[in-house]
């Protein structure tokens, strides 16, 4: 350490190619060589990856993530670029990876909502049927037949008729794991409920004999 100058101002005045050299997993210097680093490329690794996912939380998680995989992959620098080039390197391959996955979990959350909607209607039209007590006691029978937990949530988006975000905060879950429950339940659901409906609609509406 220079006389005369404190910790920060040493670090403050080293290259970013020196810090990272100071950060490999054999150097006693270690935490505080990628503390410096942390303070110079913390905001702007945070903007770009706004920048690129266009999400608050999302961008905090990546940037969060990125300077993970930089404190265990530092040693992987060698110092033939700019480490600034070598990190926004690994900024760019991390964003993309978090768009991917995100854009998945988009997709995922479309086709259950769909399905929850689709569900929806299937048993509003048959509350309506003419073979309505038959039918009505064919899906009471079905829910019946279902576990605790998927009689729970089924019964809170169609008969109490709540939204998902209303049923993630009773549940204590969130959204996402909310929407994939009701997903699974009503797979269930239909194995149960489909020979139950069947055998309703065939009690409701015998077939005519010749007399």
């Amino acid at each position: 350490m220079e006389s005369g100058s404190t910790p920060e101002e040493t670090w403050s005045r080293l290259s970013d190619e020196e810090l990272a050299m100071e950060c490999r997993p054999d150097s006693p210097s270690r935490m505080d060589a990628f503390h410096e680093l942390l303070n110079r490329y913390e905001s702007l690794v945070y903007h770009t990856c706004f920048r690129m996912i266009g999400h608050v939380q999302e961008a905090e998680e990546t940037c969060q993530d990125v300077f993970l995989r930089l404190y265990q992959k530092i040693d992987q620098f060698e110092g033939r670029s700019q480490f600034k080039t070598w990190l926004f390197r690994v900024v760019h391959n991390i964003c993309l990876t978090r768009r991917r996955n995100l854009a998945i979990r988009r997709e995922r959350t479309t086709e259950i909502e769909t399905e929850a909607q689709r569900t929806a209607a299937d048993l509003q039209r048959e509350a309506d049927h003419d073979g309505t007590v038959d039918l009505t006691e064919a899906v009471q029978s079905a829910i019946s037949r279902l576990k605790p937990d998927d009689q729970e949530i089924i019964t809170l988006r169609f008969v109490s008729e709540l939204s998902l975000e209303e049923i993630s905060e009773i549940l204590g879950t969130g959204l996402s794991a909310t929407k994939m429950r009701l997903y699974r339940a009503m797979d269930r659901f239909k194995e149960s409920y489909q020979p139950l409906s069947n055998e309703a609609a065939g009690t409701s509406n015998p077939p005519l004999q010749n007399e």
